[in-house]
């Protein structure tokens, strides 16, 4: 029974569930032990045996293992270097490690671990009671800072997005040009921008009221989102402004995706509360990115807002470039 128990334990080790513990220790026994008391204390888990079976394991997965108790020494790759190993890339990083030695606690590889970013350490031979109390100590830190993170990210993309139409904002087309600039750069490819002004918004507003101003700017950014290419990204410039901010695109291709734009606007009109319909019409400065101006963002969009300008100028209801 012991025997079968051993065999089934070890062809379990090569499993990793996800928000486990990874035991990494090459004495088999040990190993063993230490899995079996954090089973007991009913913490998934699994083992590896080497410090390149645990990197193996991790990187099948990195988001499964949250801690990991890492023998400082270990055939092949040590401790020290599997330690760093997962610091260095950015989904592993995260990972809590708990050095595990077998010398004195001022043990000298022990303090360059902590150094070097490892979340404590323990001792062997250690009790499973303060195993499974450390254990459990560091895996409420990764709850702590996964829920940290994950609302630093949503404020995050609150911070980027617009309310109302659930397109990005100014603030993000600003971030996302200059990666498209450096893009630009690199490839020796030009992309484009579309600006994007409804015409008379205002009398609409004052006309209809605002409430049906709002319903009209969430229409046309959907009907934005309908004719977009999957690369395409669209914000909310402001007000009543839009950009279409296209990869890997001429201003002939983009003139044609504000033409389509307007075909669907017109085959959908947009219809008020008092029951009238509208189509709702747009003017639009399209412009590309230019390789004797070093692709440069900002003097994009300035062409663009003067090609708007002159759309406007001209009466709306059309594209210029």
């Amino acid at each position: 029974m012991e025997a079968e128990l051993e065999v089934t334990t070890k062809n379990r080790l090569k499993t990793v569930p996800t928000g486990s513990v990874l035991v990494v220790d090459d004495d088999d026994d040990t190993r063993l032990l230490v899995l079996r008391a954090l089973e007991a204390g009913e913490i998934p888990c699994s083992g590896a045996s080497s410090g390149e079976d645990a990197m193996a394991q991790i990187m099948v997965n990195p988001g499964a293992v949250d801690t990991v108790l890492l023998d400082v020494a270990l055939p092949g790759i040590d401790g020290l270097e599997v330690l760093r190993l997962l610091k260095l890339s950015p989904a592993t990083a995260q990972i809590h490690v708990i050095m595990v030695t077998g010398t004195a606690t001022l043990d000298s590889d022990v303090i360059r671990g902590v150094d070097a970013g490892a979340a404590g350490y323990l001792s062997k031979p250690c009790s499973p009671s303060v195993l499974l109390a450390k254990v459990r100590f560091i895996r409420k830190q990764v709850v702590g800072e996964r829920k940290l993170r994950d609302q630093l990210r949503i404020v995050s993309l609150q911070a980027m997005t617009d309310p109302l139409t659930g397109l990005y904002n100014r603030l993000n087309f600003e971030a996302r040009i200059v990666e498209a600039e450096a893009h630009a750069r690199r490839s020796d490819t030009p992309f484009s921008v579309l600006l994007l002004d409804l015409d008379h918004f205002k009398t609409i507003n004052d006309t209809h009221g605002h409430r049906d101003g709002d319903r009209v700017l969430v229409h046309f950014a959907n009907t934005i989102h309908a004719v977009m290419r999957a690369d395409d990204v669209a914000f909310r410039y402001g007000g009543d402004e839009f950009v279409l901010l296209l990869p890997a695109c001429s201003a002939t291709r983009a003139v044609d995706v504000a033409e389509r734009l307007r075909r669907w606007l017109s085959s959908s009109p947009f219809r008020f509360t008092d029951g009238s319909d509208h189509v709702i019409a747009f003017s639009a400065g399209a412009a590309a990115s230019q390789p004797q101006e070093g692709y440069s963002g900002e003097s994009l969009v300035s062409r663009a807002d003067v090609a708007l300008y002159r759309a406007k100028a001209a009466g709306g209801n059309r594209v210029e470039r």
